[in-house]
């Protein structure tokens, strides 16, 4: 399943949320940084969703982390600031 990023940078931090994860926030200094502890965040948030009896993705209730394909795009005034 694919799933949605959005990415942005604010002051020196990169940020990634999705639409489609409610509570899905990845943080990190670099692009590098941040996409190392997405499936870390990920895996934390579906299984607090599994025990709450919460849906992980929007649309996809049954949807596991290890199924995502996760697809970015860039602002061009993210990038500019990088």
């Amino acid at each position: 399943m694919k799933v949605e990023l959005k990415i942005t940078r604010e002051d020196d931090v990169w940020m990634a949320r999705s639409p489609l994860i409610q509570g899905l926030l990845v943080t990190g200094d670099t692009l590098d940084e941040l996409f190392n502890e997405l499936p870390r965040v990920a895996q934390a948030l579906y299984e607090t969703c599994q025990e709450k009896g919460w849906t992980f993705i929007t649309g996809a209730p049954n949807a596991r982390p290890d199924e995502v394909v996760w697809v970015s795009e860039f602002s061009q005034a993210s990038l500019q600031t990088a």
